[in-house]
């Protein structure tokens, strides 16, 4: 193999493994909210007596007139919300988190206009 082709492919396996390391899914739901002394159960307990609906892994599920509700409900019992895991990069797709939708509009397609060509 010549010295060329080792550089080539190292260059190439390097770029693949960057590309899948920078698009992580975000954290599920459950693991964003954080108190000082709860667990996983304590923690979905609390959110499902908030009023999250049954997808309480993303909340692809919850309409965005709720989201603020939910929000102040869960600090209300001394949880913050972590944004850290979601970003642009990772929010896409019909069944994004609501923290998607709500900050990078992830799931609503944008539809324009297009006029053909002569």
């Amino acid at each position: 193999m010549t010295c060329f082709s080792r550089i080539f492919i190292t260059i190439f396996i390097c770029s693949m493994t960057g590309c899948s390391l920078h698009q992580v899914v975000p954290d599920p739901l459950w693991d964003a909210w954080s108190k000082r002394g709860s667990d996983i159960k304590t923690t979905q307990k609390d959110m499902k007596e908030c009023g999250y609906g049954k997808d309480l892994e993303r909340g692809a599920d919850l309409p965005n007139s709720k989201i603020a509700l939910l929000h102040l409900c869960m600090e209300e019992k001394g949880y913050k919300f972590d944004f850290s895991s979601f970003s642009a990069n990772n929010c896409y797709g019909t069944n994004a988190p609501y923290p998607c939708r709500a900050y990078w509009g992830g799931g609503n397609a944008q539809w324009g206009k297009v006029n053909p060509t002569k």
